[in-house]
């Protein structure tokens, strides 16, 4: 957490060579919560940029946004289903070839569908904040933790954990992933997808870029992920693009909030004849890693 009565430093490698990325739109409001993506997704505190490591994060004045996300109610999350039973056998392939057994928690599992996929290979727990998604899981029969991460036991620990689209959430950064550290066993993964903000995609689009959201407290590239898990006593293994797998119907959907691109994309793809066609994308802006506990 940002005290804004101390000089601002860069959460991941601690410099004060800070510059205005994008001015706050939010004041002293609350960022747009869940998956339903409306106008005010795009509205966020002021963001920060590190000239050293390229980090770039939130600067806000609320304190225990995880709070919010306990009374989170999306009915919107699950009509994305389809694509995270596409996608998720690709990134259990990957998994497997570096720890093809273990003790798995999925931290942010939301109703399980990771967990799902997982568990042909792991002992698979989840954690939850959104008690409506932790619900779900449950009753598709998973162990899902409503605590915080720095609340889970270390003992008997495990071999992996798995975040997908969950360390831009983080408030208290450094301490999270050190709580992640802390419950890995020796030798241990921790696995992860976040966007790339130093990607042509993310350059391109600017402030309209699809990870540029207020519930998203870090903006990572490629060097600022490496610093911040080699700084807490990690090794990367894997550094690629995450193998996101859709359909043309769910693209076009994602496009719908560009003006230009959006209803061109909805002619295009979301109709009878195209829309169900699965492609995989491997986008530059979709970071894939994967780091060891040393």
């Amino acid at each position: 957490m940002s005290d804004l009565t101390t000089p601002l430093q860069c959460p991941v490698c601690s410099s004060r060579k800070l510059s205005t990325l994008y001015p706050d739109t939010l004041g002293n409001n609350l960022p747009a919560f869940g998956y339903a993506f409306t106008p005010d997704h795009g509205r966020t505190y002021e963001i920060h940029r590190c000239a050293d490591c390229t980090h770039a994060f939130s600067v806000y004045p609320s304190k225990d946004l995880w709070e919010n996300y306990e009374e989170v109610v999306d009915p919107s999350y699950l009509e994305r289903q389809e694509e995270r039973n596409l996608t998720f056998p690709q990134v259990l392939e990957a998994l497997v070839q570096y720890l093809p057994a273990g003790r798995l928690l999925d931290v942010g599992c939301a109703t399980g569908d990771f967990l799902k996929v997982a568990q042909r290979y792991y002992q698979v727990e989840g954690l939850e904040p959104s008690q409506y998604l932790a619900d779900i899981a449950r009753g598709r029969g998973f162990t899902v933790h409503s605590m915080k991460l720095g609340e889970i036991p270390s003992d008997p620990g495990y071999d992996i954990l798995t975040l997908w689209g969950v360390i831009e959430h983080f408030e208290s950064l450094k301490e999270e992933c050190g709580h992640i550290h802390h419950v890995l066993k020796p030798g241990g993964l921790v696995a992860l997808w976040t966007g790339d903000r130093c990607s042509w995609p993310a350059r391109l689009l600017g402030r309209k870029w699809w990870h540029i959201q207020g519930q998203h407290m870090h903006f990572f590239s490629r060097r600022s992920i490496a610093r911040l898990f080699s700084d807490l006593g990690f090794e990367l293994v894997n550094s690629s693009n995450f193998p996101f797998t859709t359909n043309l119907k769910f693209i076009s959907r994602s496009m719908a909030k560009y003006r230009i691109m959006g209803p061109v994309a909805k002619v295009l793809f979301d109709n009878r004849y195209v829309g169900g066609m699965v492609i995989p994308l491997h986008l530059p802006s979709e970071m894939f890693a994967i780091f060891r506990k040393r």
